[in-house]
C-alpha cells in the first residue's frame, strides 16, 4: 500500500494528533510545574500519560516503513533523508536540553539517525532488538546504573561502565530506553496490513494481549524487589514504578497498536472539514508544534519563578493556556506564513527531498 501524501491514511493523522497533544500537555505539566525534581524521575513512570510519547515514537517508526513501501520513493534517497533529518532534530534537542531537558527531539533525532540501518532489518531481528531493549533496561536498573531526568555528564564515581551506560541510555527523560523499543515496534507494525478489517483485527487482539500481559509481568516483577513491592502498594496506577519497566513496555506497546488500528478504522471516512484540517496540520507540522511548545516553555522558565506553578490551580491554568497557545501559533503560521512549518522547512532545506 503506498504511503504517499495523496493516499495517506487520515487515521494516522488522528493518532499523531493524539500523541502530540499528549506530549505537549505532559511536558508543560511536569517541566513547568517543578515536577522534574520532585515527582518526574527515573524511579517513576506516569503510565497513563507516558503511553502518549510511546505512541509518538511508534508512529515515527510506522511512517518510516510506510514511506519505504511507496514505490514512488527511492529507498536510498529516503534513508539518506532520514539520517539528515535525525541530525537536525538531534542537534536542536542538544541545543535546548540545558533549559528544557525533557525535550523529545534528542531521542527522535537519534532514532531517525539509526533508521537507515535498522529499517532494512528483517522482522525476527527487529523483535530481538525490542526484547534486548527491555531486558537491558531491567538489567541496568537492578545494577543501579545512574539515571537522571536531565542531561548530566557521566559520574565516574558510579563506576566507568555503569556511569557511561547511564549517561548514554538513561540521561534525559526522552533518552534511548525504553523509547527505542516503541520506534522498532512501529517499524514492524508498518510491515503488516495496516488497514484493519473490523473493529478488532488480529493485531489489536495482540495489543489487548500485551496490555493484559503487562499486569501478569508486573506480578512477577514485584517479587524480584521487596522495596519496589512496598512502593507499588501505595500507587493508584500500579505500572508507574520504573522497577516495573517490562510491564510498562508491554502496556504501552499494546496501547500503541490498539490506538493506531482504531484511529485508522474509525476515521477512514471522517468528513468534518475544520477538525480534519486541524488534525492534518498538526500531523504535517508535528516537529514545529513541538518546537513552538519548547519555545513557550523555555520563555516561561526564563521569565518566571517555577515554585509559583506548584499551586495546582495555577499550574492547570498555565498548562491549558500554554497548550492552546502552542496550537494557535501552529495554525497562525500555516494560515499567514506558510503551509510548511519552520522545523519542516529547516529539515527540507538541509535534508533535501525523498523523491527520485
Amino acid at each position: 500500500m503506498p504511503a504517499s501524501s495523496s493516499s495517506r491514511l487520515v487515521g494516522i493523522d488522528f493518532a499523531y494528533a493524539i500523541a502530540i497533544i499528549g506530549c505537549v500537555v505532559f511536558a508543560f505539566s511536569f517541566t513547568i510545574g517543578d515536577k522534574v525534581q520532585s515527582a518526574l524521575s527515573h524511579s517513576r513512570y506516569f503510565a497513563v500519560l507516558d503511553i502518549l510519547p510511546a505512541l509518538f515514537f511508534f508512529l515515527n517508526g510506522l511512517t518510516v516503513t510506510l514511506t519505504m513501501r511507496d514505490r514512488k520513493v527511492s529507498n536510498r534517497k529516503l534513508l539518506t533523508y532520514m539520517g539528515k533529518r535525525g541530525s537536525v532534530l538531534f542537534l536542536l534537542g542538544l541545543a535546548c536540553c540545558i533549559i528544557w531537558p525533557m525535550n523529545i527531539f534528542v531521542a527522535t533525532g537519534l532514532f531517525y539517525i539509526a533508521a537507515p540501518f535498522i529499517a532494512q532489518w528483517n522482522n525476527i531481528l527487529l523483535r530481538i532488538i525490542i526484547f534486548i531493549v527491555v531486558v537491558l533496561g531491567v538489567v541496568l536498573l537492578y545494577m543501579d546504573a545512574p539515571t537522571s531526568t536531565i542531561y548530566d555528564i557521566p559520574k565516574v564515581r558510579e563506576g566507568e561502565i555503569l556511569g557511561l551506560s547511564g549517561f548514554i541510555l538513561f540521561n534525559g527523560y526522552f533518552s534511548i530506553l525504553p523509547w527505542f523499543a516503541f520506534f522498532c515496534a512501529g517499524l514492524l507494525h508498518g510491515r503488516t496490513d495496516i488497514r484493519p478489517k473490523g473493529f478488532l483485527p488480529p493485531s489489536s487482539l495482540v495489543g489487548v494481549g500485551l496490555m493484559v500481559l503487562s499486569f501478569i509481568v508486573q506480578h512477577y516483577a514485584k517479587r524480584i524487589d521487596y522495596e519496589g513491592l512496598m512502593q507499588v502498594r501505595s500507587d493508584f496506577f500500579l505500572l508507574n514504578y520504573r522497577l516495573l519497566y517490562p510491564s510498562f513496555c508491554c502496556f504501552a506497546l499494546g496501547f500503541c497498536i490498539i490506538t493506531t488500528n482504531a484511529s485508522i478504522y474509525f476515521f477512514r471516512k471522517f468528513n468534518f472539514a475544520k477538525v480534519l484540517r486541524f488534525v492534518q496540520t498538526v500531523s504535517a507540522m508535528k516537529y514545529s508544534v513541538l518546537f513552538f511548545h519548547m519555545v513557550i516553555g523555555m520563555l516561561t522558565l526564563a521569565a518566571s519563578n517555577r515554585p509559583f506553578f506548584q499551586k495546582k490551580f495555577i499550574l492547570a491554568l498555565y498548562v491549558v493556556s500554554a497548550t492552546v497557545a502552542t496550537f494557535y501559533l501552529t495554525m497562525v503560521w500555516r494560515k499567514r506564513v506558510s503551509d510548511k512549518g519552520p522545523m519542516e522547512w529547516l529539515i527540507k532545506r538541509i535534508s533535501g527531498s525523498t523523491k527520485n
